[in-house]
């Protein structure tokens, strides 16, 4: 359980004062756990800094997305109005993550 707080704690002082530590740490909940879904747990003094740097930006991400409740961000300019689609995905978390994943077999 401290290593779950230690990890909620540098989640807090990635994402800063800009979200209520409440909604950080429900983000924190879901994300950690669909990280736990897909990566392989780390034997007892593995260096985890990419694992955890990919949690920060799995939270940062989510607390961005989450006003898009429908998965758009409106594009305004001055010849038309638009929207695009967001999220599925970040690259550099699955680049982090790229290591510890686990392999499907069958």
């Amino acid at each position: 359980m401290a290593e779950e707080d230690d990890r909620l704690a540098l989640v807090l002082a990635y994402i800063g004062d800009a979200r209520a530590p409440e909604d950080i740490a429900a983000a924190f909940e879901a994300e950690a756990a669909a990280q736990a879904r897909v990566c392989r747990e780390p034997r007892p003094g593995e260096n985890t800094a990419d694992l955890d740097e990919a949690l920060c930006r799995r939270v940062a991400v989510n607390l961005a997305l989450r006003p898009l409740t429908l998965g758009f961000q409106p594009l305004l300019s001055e010849a038309t109005a638009s929207a695009a689609r967001v999220g599925g995905g970040d690259r550099e978390v699955d680049r982090l993550e790229r290591p510890w994943r686990r392999l499907v077999v069958g």
